[in-house]
C-alpha cells in the first residue's frame, strides 16, 4: 500500500505550475519550454537534445509517450549533406494520450491525441483536431482544423463543429484543474 507522502512527491511542481513526473525523462531541459500549467506523466520521454520543443499552456504528455523533434534530409545540390532537426511546437490545451510517439513538425492548439497514436515525421496537425486511439498519421501529412482523424494510415473521417474550439479548450483547463486539486488534497493529507 502506497502512503500519501510518496504519492504527493511523485511530481515536481515548477514555478509556472507545471507538474513533471519524477519518472519522466527530459533530455536537455534547457531546450524544452513549457508555458505553464502542463502535465508530464510518468515514463514520458521528451527529447530536447535534438532540437527545441515548445509546449503551450494546459498541455499534457501521457504515460510512456515520446516527444521527439522530426528531421529533414539536408541536400546541397543533389548530394545529401546530412540531416537537420526541426523544432517541435505544441499549442495550448493539447493533450497527448498514453503510449504515443510524436515526431510532428507542429501540433496546433486544442488537439486531442488518443492513446497508442503515432504522428510521423514532419506532419502538421492544425488547431482543434481529434485524433482517435491507435491512429497513425503518415509523414508529411497536413491535418486541417476541426478534423477527426482515425485509422492506419490515418484518414480524415469527420469534422468537428465550430463549438469544438470552446469545448476542447475548456476540457484541457478542467482536466488540469482536477489534476492540480488532487495534488493539493494530497499536500493536506
Amino acid at each position: 500500500m502506497e502512503d500519501s507522502s510518496s504519492k504527493k512527491n511523485d511530481f515536481i511542481k515548477t514555478a509556472a505550475h507545471n507538474y513533471v513526473s519524477r519518472d519522466a525523462t527530459i533530455y536537455n531541459p534547457r531546450n524544452v519550454e513549457m508555458k505553464g500549467k502542463s502535465i508530464i506523466m510518468p515514463n514520458a520521454i521528451i527529447r530536447g537534445d535534438f532540437a527545441p520543443i515548445r509546449m503551450g499552456r494546459y498541455c499534457k504528455v501521457g504515460e510512456n509517450s515520446i516527444l521527439r523533434p522530426c528531421f529533414a534530409r539536408h541536400l546541397v545540390g543533389n548530394v545529401e549533406a546530412g540531416v537537420k532537426f526541426l523544432n517541435l511546437t505544441i499549442g495550448n490545451h493539447s493533450w497527448v494520450g498514453k503510449n504515443c510517439v510524436i515526431e510532428a513538425a507542429s501540433v496546433g492548439a486544442s488537439v486531442w491525441i488518443g492513446d497508442n497514436s503515432i504522428l510521423s515525421k514532419r506532419c502538421i496537425v492544425k488547431d482543434f483536431c481529434w485524433i482517435d486511439d491507435g491512429t497513425l498519421i503518415v509523414e508529411d501529412m497536413v491535418i486541417p482544423p476541426f478534423s477527426i482523424v482515425s485509422g492506419v494510415p490515418g484518414r480524415i473521417v469527420g469534422e468537428l463543429p465550430e463549438s469544438a474550439s470552446v469545448e476542447l479548450t475548456q476540457r484541457g483547463i478542467n482536466a488540469f484543474s482536477l489534476f492540480s486539486k488532487e495534488r493539493s488534497f494530497e499536500d493536506i493529507a
